[in-house]
């Protein structure tokens, strides 16, 4: 389907269906909790306050009950391009990333530099990227991760 953002691909999971329904019944509860001790007073998902009394928001629990273990992807893709299960699975991998993003500023203690040039923007991430892939190769050499390398390299 395609929409102001993009074209959105939507897949349904049973493992998603729990999850989500857990989280969501969780969250119910806790604002039911608020509803009957108002002197904590927060702003949760599932409550809605007129001047001073704080109910339950039945309108939203019953649109979100409705769309539970469904799960939308944006992309820029036409499907004649790729297919749905591909960008699905493209998505998964994202996490990878983020690892590597992580052990670069954790472990290699890696952090932004402010450039103005397009040289030295470039060198900078050609450095933190090499970092990375050496790190990523010492840890598939040795089997342990790059923060226990590192570790017995300072003692």
């Amino acid at each position: 389907m395609q929409t102001d953002n993009g074209y959105l691909i939507c897949s349904y999971s049973t493992v998603r269906y729990r999850k989500d329904k857990y989280e969501m019944e969780r969250q119910i509860e806790r604002a039911k909790y608020i509803i009957t001790h108002p002197s904590q007073n927060k702003k949760l998902k599932f409550t809605k306050s007129n001047k001073e009394n704080i109910e339950l928001n039945q309108k939203l629990i019953d649109k979100t009950q409705k769309i539970l273990g469904i799960k939308g992807y944006y992309t820029n893709l036409e499907e004649s391009m790729v297919d749905n299960k591909t960008i699905i699975e493209h998505y998964h991998e994202l996490y990878k990333i983020e690892q590597a993003f992580r052990i670069s500023k954790s472990d290699l203690q890696t952090r932004p530099i402010f450039h103005y040039k397009e040289e030295p923007i470039k060198l900078h991430l050609l450095i933190c990227f090499m970092a990375l892939v050496v790190s990523k190769h010492i840890e598939l050499q040795t089997r342990h991760s790059i923060r226990k390398f590192i570790h017995e390299c300072k003692k």
